[in-house]
């Protein structure tokens, strides 16, 4: 069964997106399809330049929605893309033949395994996949503004429970996509919470190694290596590197990072997870630039804030 992949991010992102993306290809074995929805002008080059033959990038004029192209006239830069994501599900799941799969993918996760190993979760039943944060203790406080589930990962087996989930989705977004802690609006995000009551073929994923993120870290041991990383004695599928930074000193390009701005974590987990991911994204940003992009201005942080998180221990080397 060919597997239906789509992400978007816009020139910021691209660098992110693009080791993603690259990770997907090496981790995953079986048929695939893989669409970018570029969120603006420079990313379509960017992906021709930097990115494989078969990857296909497609504008928001090209979901055919008309709905959509006029909320882009009227919602900050960051919301669009937000509402976009669950208008790019129902162009994936209408494309797209009933039985097939299509799985939605953050820019910033990182794949040390195969997804194959999360969506053969779906089973013979189940028609919708997604995962909670699995909040650690220090951060489960966070539920109640971002959500108990995370939009990083999202797979629907495609069928009429598929189409009546992203329709929904995709309305409930475009009337309204903002971040609203005190009010419980995260996003795209906050509207998974009713999923479990309305979808019977939904299931929440069991692997924790789908879904390893900042704000869940502290909750497992990490061990193994740098290329099959484990948390209590799982293997890593995936990584969400939220709120991941790369610093630039002075006159030398990227060589430093910090691996989740906010969050403190150990030497091992730093060791494990994140100083890979860092030579990765620097090595795209140096490609990029001999290319004449410039995809790292949301990557960028002042010497400041770098010396700020040298001092809490939580700066990595890039070189």
């Amino acid at each position: 069964m060919t597997v239906h992949f789509c992400t978007l991010f816009d020139a910021r992102y691209a660098a992110r997106g693009l080791v993603m993306l690259e990770s997907l290809e090496a981790q995953f074995a079986g048929d695939k399809t893989v669409t970018v929805l570029a969120m603006d002008d420079e990313v379509p080059s960017m992906v021709a330049r930097m990115g494989r033959p078969n990857w296909k990038v497609v504008t928001v004029e090209d979901l055919g929605d008309a709905e959509l192209v006029q909320v882009k006239t009227t919602r900050p830069h960051r919301e669009f893309c937000w509402t976009c994501a669950p208008a790019l599900m129902r162009h994936m799941v209408e494309a797209h033949a009933d039985g097939e799969i299509v799985a939605y993918l953050d820019a910033d996760l990182y794949f040390f395994s195969s997804p194959q190993l999360l969506l053969d979760e779906l089973g013979s039943s189940g028609t919708i996949l997604i995962h909670e944060h699995r909040y650690s203790e220090d951060r489960r406080h966070y539920e109640s503004s971002s959500g108990r589930f995370n939009v990083g990962f999202v797979a629907f087996l495609v069928g009429d429970e598929a189409r009546a989930c992203v329709n929904r989705w995709r309305q409930q977004v475009l009337d309204k996509c903002v971040l609203e802690p005190e009010n419980g609006y995260c996003g795209d995000q906050g509207y998974l919470n009713e999923w479990p009551g309305l979808y019977p073929g939904l299931r929440i994923l069991k692997n924790i190694g789908g879904g390893v993120a900042p704000w869940n870290l502290l909750a497992y041991k990490v061990e193994g290596t740098a290329s099959r990383p484990t948390v209590s004695g799982v293997p890593v599928v995936f990584f969400h590197y939220h709120s991941f930074r790369m610093v630039s000193v002075g006159a030398f390009s990227h060589v430093a990072a910090i691996p989740a701005w906010g969050y403190d974590f150990s030497r091992e987990s730093q060791r494990l997870l994140f100083s890979r991911y860092a030579r990765k994204i620097r090595g795209v940003l140096k490609r990029a630039g001999r290319l004449g992009f410039t995809a790292e201005s949301d990557l960028q942080h002042p010497v400041r804030e770098a010396v700020r998180a040298l001092l809490r221990r939580n700066l990595i080397s890039a070189i």
